[in-house]
């Protein structure tokens, strides 16, 4: 089966925290894939599809952190959910665009 996806998703395990839009809970979790239009995250805070989130990711690989402003949850399942960036600042875009070149896996030439 071949994925059709509008951003290719890269493996990587970083930590995460955020919160939903409707509480000031902040919760953490571990990213376990991205891409410049969402990621994937494992928590043991369970979440639901529709939910709005905001996420704190910490790209050790940059030397500072990722701040999606606005983000909504896709899917969930299992302690696992997927998000779709909404709205970052061109900051953190660039920061994202960064962290994705520098985690990219390597292809032999």
């Amino acid at each position: 089966m071949i994925e059709c996806r509008e951003h290719p998703r890269i493996p990587v395990e970083a930590q995460v925290y955020f919160s939903t839009t409707n509480h000031t809970d902040i919760r953490q979790g571990t990213m376990f894939d991205i891409s410049a239009g969402g990621c994937a995250v494992i928590s043991t805070v369970p979440i639901n599809p529709g939910s709005g989130v905001r996420l704190l990711i910490r790209a050790t690989d940059l030397g500072s952190a990722i701040t999606v402003h606005a983000a909504a949850v896709r899917w969930a399942n299992h302690g696992e959910f997927g998000v779709e960036f909404l709205s970052l600042s061109d900051l953190d875009r660039s920061r994202l665009q960064r962290f994705l070149h520098v985690v990219k896996p390597q292809t032999a030439s």
